[in-house]
């Protein structure tokens, strides 16, 4: 097992002390949690095409500027009602093909079917309709998603999974965009309905792509199986709509400080962004393209058309944005914490929404965009890691349902207000829509300033919601020995969590003994202290301490031979300085078996100087674990 593993194994087994399941999920390699999340790729293609091009769609078959919001109606209201009971019901099922996967799999097969109908509306209520059960489909698809990414990573890997789930929902988005401006270059003319031909294409490559990429992660992708008492216990949860209902508002009720946190924030960057995907083309038609949207016949123009497909290319570009962002995005948020990493890419995008409107020049526009591309990044991934990690796992679909309610509560206030503001409050001007955007997004980014992190106690260890508590400062070094054992390999996995943490040197020390080893002698294995004969040995096992830490990035890292026993080793490295910490395993040379430590953290912890941390390590090697309370001053 590699140092990294260690350090993973030893995180799963704190994290199993409020949740034992973790330890029955197998650790997933990068590959197999990539393609687990597949089918966000597929299903964010066609949020894609919905986000961009729905809109335009209704225009250009009749629909008035300040009647798009009501057409949008068909969102707010599935993912209200529809989210949060398919999370109750995939929390309490169990059939042959799974939990969740019946749930997302019929979804997506229909929001599909919806896709490639989507082209053949040649009256606005068939697209109001068909737009309705594309919603339908994607919202009992979404949810168990979601769900099924949780139920598989522990607490330790959900951080990547999250991430490259946001990688893929960019990726989508942009392919989805971008072949919307190619598919405008490539095919002409219209229906009879004055629907443009490169319309079916886009919505046929984009039905395509998202049976593809779920079928791809279904078929990789194999479910947890619970114990049978698990599955009797799912079995005997009532169904009926009283019980389902009464489960969501329970969950309501119980909901952690947290997600009232995030609800605040949303209230303002879900209005902003569902008025970006109305009125994206108008804004940008009317700043780039001298579209007069106050026009009958406006949606007719070719200006206005033109204006759509540079719309796709617009939101494909911040798209792109957004996947780069999401790479850096949970790393930023581990360290200054999430709701000040939000805040800040909101704000962001808020100044740069304001000043959109007034670029009049297509190709300028690209760069105030940026700012919605690092919002977006946060926005698909940063709430959800914080919630995965803050809510019972046997709840995990009811509350990611309750987080969808918080998304579409807004944009459905969004739908019955937005076209009044429109055309009353900003007189039916697409620039001041823009820079109210702007505002809506500058609003939700001080509202995530101003939300308190709950206390420590309540605090996510995973991903904080506040800027992180570390020990800054509490010690300057952190000294580990290491003969290359495993259970050496884990007590320096712990000490180098706790340099992060403390932002000090980590220092790895290696003793040998100078003298040729004894004949016949067997160095020792498992996880029994292993002498060490010669220096080459004893830089041998430094190296291979430090090796994984390196590829970690861990910078500050300093290595030391020394001549002489471990226990004089680490103390003389640590000398009389009282900022260290010296972290030791409790097993070695000297401890018989039932005594809790051997003779070098005896012999460490009587004569430091500093304090001494103790790493419970097992005659296995399979569980390690610090001993509460085992820090001791000189």
């Amino acid at each position: 097992m590699t140092l990294k593993e260690e350090a993973i194994s030893a995180q799963d087994r704190i994290d199993a002390q409020s949740d034992p399941s973790e330890l029955h999920k197998p650790l997933l390699d990068n590959k197999t949690i990539l393609l687990m999340n597949l089918g966000f790729f597929g299903v964010n293609y066609a949020m894609g095409l919905q986000q961009t091009a729905i809109s335009p769609l209704f225009a250009i078959i009749g629909a008035n500027p300040e009647d798009l919001p009501l057409l949008n109606l068909a969102g707010p209201i599935t993912g209200l009602v529809i989210q949060p009971i398919i999370g109750v019901l995939s929390d309490r099922t169990w059939t042959r093909w799974g939990r969740r996967k019946p749930f997302f799999v019929s979804g997506v097969v229909l929001a599909a079917l919806m896709l490639f109908l989507f082209p053949f509306v040649s009256a606005l209520w068939m697209a109001v309709l068909l737009l309705w059960l594309l919603d339908a489909g994607a919202n009992t698809g979404m949810e168990p998603y979601r769900a099924l990414i949780s139920d598989k990573l522990r607490l330790s890997q959900r951080t990547t999974g999250y991430l490259l789930q946001g990688v893929l929902i960019g990726g989508g988005a942009v392919v989805a965009n971008v072949s919307l401006f190619i598919f405008q270059q490539m095919i002409t003319g219209t229906n009879a309905a004055g629907v443009p031909h490169w319309v079916p294409a886009t919505f046929w490559v984009g039905a395509f792509f998202l049976l593809l990429s779920v079928a791809i992660s279904a078929a990789k992708t194999k479910e947890i199986k619970p114990s049978d008492e698990e599955i009797a216990h799912i079995r005997s949860l009532p169904k009926h709509p009283g019980a389902v209902f009464g489960e969501i508002f329970h969950a309501v009720r119980e909901m952690p400080l947290g997600m009232h946190k995030i609800g605040l924030v949303y209230a303002f960057q879900w209005y902003g962004l569902f008025v970006w995907w109305q009125f994206g083309s108008l804004i940008i038609g009317n700043s780039a393209f001298g579209v007069n949207t106050g026009v009958h016949g406006y949606n007719e123009t070719p200006a206005y058309l033109e204006a759509v497909g540079w719309t796709g290319l617009i939101n494909g570009w911040y798209a792109l944005v957004a996947m780069g962002a999401a790479i850096v995005m949970i790393p930023l948020a581990k360290r200054f914490g999430a709701k000040n990493v939000h805040a800040v890419a909101l704000l962001i995008a808020g100044v740069g929404l304001s000043f959109f409107p007034f670029v009049h020049d297509k190709y300028l526009m690209f760069i105030p965009m940026i700012g919605l591309g690092i919002a977006w990044a946060s926005v698909c991934s940063l709430p959800f890691v914080m919630v995965t990690s803050m809510v019972p796992a046997a709840r995990i679909g009811v509350y990611l349902g309750i987080l969808n309610m918080m998304i579409v509560v807004p944009q459905l206030i969004e739908t019955v207000t937005f076209g009044s503001i429109y055309a009353h409050l900003l007189g039916s001007d697409p620039t001041k829509a823009g820079v109210f955007i702007g505002v809506m997004f500058v609003l939700a980014g001080l509202a995530a300033t101003w939300v308190n992190p709950p206390k420590a106690s309540d605090e996510s260890s995973l991903m904080p919601l506040g800027s992180p508590r570390r020990m800054t400062s509490v010690y300057n070094r952190v000294i580990v020995g290491s003969d290359g054992t495993p259970a050496s390999l884990a007590t320096v996995g712990h000490a180098a969590g706790i340099a992060s943490a403390a932002e000090a040197r980590l220092v790895v020390v290696s003793a040998f003994n100078a003298d040729g080893a004894p004949s016949g002698q067997r160095p020792r294995g498992g996880d029994e202290h292993e002498e060490l004969y010669g220096e080459r040995a004893a830089q041998a096992a430094v190296e291979r301490s430090v090796q994984e830490l390196t590829k970690e990035r861990f910078k500050l890292i300093e290595r030391r031979i020394v001549a002489g026993t471990p226990a004089q080793a680490l103390l003389e490295v640590a000398g009389d300085n009282p900022d260290n910490l010296i972290v030791v395993g409790n097993r070695g040379v000297g401890a018989a078996d039932g005594e809790a430590l051997g003779s070098i953290p005896r012999e460490v912890v009587r004569n430091a100087v500093c304090n001494v941390m103790i790493v419970q390590t097992s005659p296995s090697g399979g569980s390690h674990r610090v001993v509460p309370g085992a820090a001791s001053g000189g």
